[in-house]
């Protein structure tokens, strides 16, 4: 901004007043030299605030959040690719969370019951989704005979699976008088597969 109002002044002051035949001493030169260094180092400082300003920011921002704009990370391709694995329709891989992308996590966020908004994509749900991508492309599929949103789906109701009800047994106590009682079930287990040490995005 300061740069364009210095532009503006400079441009304004020549046309509203010519300049007459240019001589200049040692002393004129000096002057000029100086006036153009501070003009060049307010430049610079303007400059130099401005990316620090957006690096606080950046620093502040609360982690496990993607944003817009961002440069690709690696982050984001393993999310397009899980994404698309499970039928969300991210778009290419690429790494870039951009309104495809935002698209494709609202509908992953409405399918897992999430709060719905493409632009907030906490770490549980990042989490959540590549887990159930690498226990899917390892084994979960061929396991289940399950593609796409309905493996994920299943994915999720094995990790949330309501605990079996408890099942009532007679017991005969002393004295003959048979009285109830509570026999808790082992909960279901489901086996997960870990992720691979280094997880590529095909």
């Amino acid at each position: 901004m300061f740069k364009v109002l210095t532009a503006a002044a400079f441009t304004v002051s020549l046309a509203a007043f010519p300049a007459p035949e240019a001589r200049a001493d040692a002393g004129d030169v000096v002057g000029g030299l100086i006036v153009g260094g501070l003009i060049g180092a307010a430049i610079a400082n303007d400059q130099n605030s401005r990316r620090n300003n957006a690096a606080a920011a950046a620093a502040n921002r609360p982690s496990g959040t993607v944003y817009h704009g961002i440069p690709a990370t690696q982050m984001g391709r393993d999310t397009q690719t899980a994404l698309n694995y499970f039928g969300f329709n991210a778009g290419s891989v690429d790494g870039q969370i951009g309104t495809g992308t935002r698209t494709a996590i609202e509908r992953y966020q409405g399918t897992m019951g999430y709060p719905v908004n493409g632009r907030d994509y906490p770490s549980y749900q990042y989490n959540t989704l590549m887990n159930a991508y690498y226990w899917a492309v390892n084994g979960g599929s061929a396991q289940t005979g399950l593609v796409g949103q309905p493996l994920l789906i299943h994915y999720r109701n094995a990790q949330v699976a309501p605990q079996q009800q408890p099942q009532v047994v007679v017991v005969p106590q002393a004295g003959g008088q048979p009285a109830p009682q509570v026999v808790a079930q082992p909960p279901v287990q489901t086996t997960i597969v870990p992720a691979p040490a280094t997880a590529s995005s095909k």
